[in-house]
């Protein structure tokens, strides 16, 4: 019996991995099919801006002829063109694979760009598939210097723009950083956007991140296509975009002389005599009295009168029992000793300092004096960036695993969100569907029986197939189950069965033995003793020399 229930139970367990199977099979057929017949999961793998653009990249086949690792040693972190990164299958990234590790890779720009009176659209997502802690997720436009070789690119080279999100310590924002060049003193300035929103990628999802710079020096960052940052490139950077007419003459110093404080202690003034100021402030109230029914000798936290020693309480395990401390009931007035209120003194007049007085040497705060500013010029148009060629990743990923894809740059706000609502939107709309929490069972259910219904509209035989094997699988299950159930009342206890078994083992082993010295030993007095014990398992004495008997 339990050999039979052995095999029913492993029956069993082959039935339950059959339906398994099965079940996991029409799903992921179901899913696999749903994928193919979904319009807006296959726009969003495979769509195009509609309309004018500078860069596009997808991150799609041929992808790599486009793009330059960095040959500088310090980069050693890898590049993996990564499938299926989001939940919608075929979708194609570029991912930093390599953890603590520096990454860079640039591709050019076609023909570049040069702004004049237009405005600039820069555009691309961002997943950061194992968390966003200590990482950098910005892009660099290069400019036309940095992209003759881009197989120098590193953290020196000439940016144009930096946009993206960063998070690292206290700083957790997106970037906007526009170089600048002071067309007097020919050196390049980092003008960074003030107020800049938080990072927002620490959640594992994809996320989008979009700069507009428009002619009217005005800038605007979406994320999410969300609007979080609008500014004035002429007003929110910092240092500013254009330098101050006058600055400070650099060979002016204060004189020696200079007095620039404007109030000073008397030096007529005098502590009055009578000023003591060793008297305490605070003193005790000497007209205080002890309230009626103050109780000196009473306690203010007393032992529970009330409380009773469990019955089940061992003072030899539990220790010796006492009971909780409470307020004393006799105290509604007050206990213990009584001391008087403290008041404040009225003789306290604290240290003493000479009043204040006008300085009669004052000349005021010093400054130096303002000289015309020789690097001084006047840019009414920063909108008009300079001329970009190429567009690169330089970053220190510590998390890792963090996917570029859908890189645009445009003339045109319809266009770059046009294109997010096909591609970004719907991959964020499968990331959530597919996010735990995100929905219950119900949503669950609905999902896959929709899929399963698609599925069997469309491949009808299949469809049947895969069903049969889950019933007849379910079937089996049940079947060997009940089987099992009514086959198993013999065998109900088995240790009893297996006492039984072996003392019958016993009985007729001891038979054997007993017959066989019956038979063959010649001597009547053993025969005697022999034939004359008790049979341990039927609980009589043997007839002697009877083989029928036993």
């Amino acid at each position: 019996v339990s050999e039979l229930c052995s095999r029913r139970f492993s029956m069993g367990r082959i039935g339950v991995m059959l339906l398994c199977g099965a079940a996991m099979i029409a799903l992921a057929a179901c899913e696999e099919e749903k994928t193919k017949e979904n319009p807006a999961w296959i726009s969003a793998i495979s769509s195009e801006p509609e309309g004018q653009f500078y860069f596009y990249e997808p991150f799609r086949d041929g992808w790599s002829s486009r793009w330059v690792n960095s040959s500088d040693d310090k980069y050693s972190g890898e590049w993996h063109w990564v499938k299926d990164y989001s939940e919608i299958p075929g979708d194609y990234g570029l991912q930093m694979a390599s953890a603590g590790k520096l990454h860079a890779i640039a591709a050019p720009v076609a023909g570049g760009i040069n702004i004049k009176d237009q405005t600039l659209v820069v555009q691309f997502e961002m997943k950061a598939g194992n968390g966003f802690f200590c990482d950098g997720g910005y892009m660099k436009l290069l400019q036309e210097d940095s992209g003759k070789d881009l197989a120098k690119f590193d953290n020196d080279a000439r940016y144009t723009i930096m946009f993206g999100p960063d998070r690292c310590g206290a700083t957790d924002k997106v970037h906007f950083i526009l170089q600048h060049k002071n067309p007097i003193s020919k050196k390049w300035e980092e003008k960074h956007a003030q107020g800049m929103p938080s990072a927002a990628a620490s959640d594992r999802m994809t996320h989008l991140y979009t700069l507009v710079i428009r002619s009217d020096n005005s800038f605007e960052v979406l994320v999410d296509l969300e609007s979080k940052k609008k500014g004035s490139l002429l007003q929110d950077m910092e240092p500013a975009i254009n330098p101050p007419k006058e600055i400070d003459d650099p060979k002016d110093f204060k004189p020696s002389d200079w007095v620039d404080e404007e109030m000073i202690d008397d030096p007529e003034a005098k502590k009055p005599e009578d000023w003591d100021e060793t008297l305490p402030e605070m003193i005790e109230d000497a007209d205080a009295k002890k309230p009626s029914g103050w109780l000196d000798d009473e306690k203010d936290m007393v032992p529970d009168p009330k409380a009773k020693k469990p019955d089940d309480w061992d003072d030899e395990e539990d220790g010796e029992w006492e009971a909780p401390i409470v307020a004393n009931p006799k105290c509604s007035v007050g206990c213990g000793e009584w001391k008087r209120p403290k008041i404040r003194n009225p003789a306290f007049k604290g240290k003493w300092y000479a009043p204040k007085i006008k300085n009669p040497a004052y000349k005021g705060p010093w400054s130096a004096r303002k000289i015309p500013n020789p690097d001084w010029f006047e840019d009414l148009h920063p909108h008009n960036v300079h001329p970009i060629s190429a567009v690169g990743f330089e970053l220190l990923s510590n998390s890792g695993g963090m996917v570029m894809d859908n890189i645009l740059i445009t003339s045109s706000e319809e266009v770059a969100r046009s294109f997010a609502l096909k591609t970004w939107s719907e991959r964020s709309k499968a990331e959530k569907a597919k996010k735990p929490g995100s929905s219950g069972f119900m949503d669950f259910f609905s999902k896959y029986t929709n899929a399963a219904w698609a599925f069997y509209e469309d491949q009808p035989a299949v469809a049947l197939a895969l069903a049969a094997i889950v019933v007849i699988s379910l079937v089996m299950i049940i079947f060997l189950c009940c089987i099992g159930t009514s086959g198993a009342k013999p065998a109900r206890n088995s240790a009893a069965a297996d006492q039984r078994r072996n003392v019958a083992e016993r009985k007729k082993k001891d038979e054997t033995e007993a017959d066989d010295q019956a038979v063959g030993d010649s001597d009547p007095a053993a025969t005697d003793a022999t034939s004359a014990e008790p049979d341990s398992a039927a609980g009589k004495p043997k007839k002697k020399g009877s083989r029928k008997a036993d």
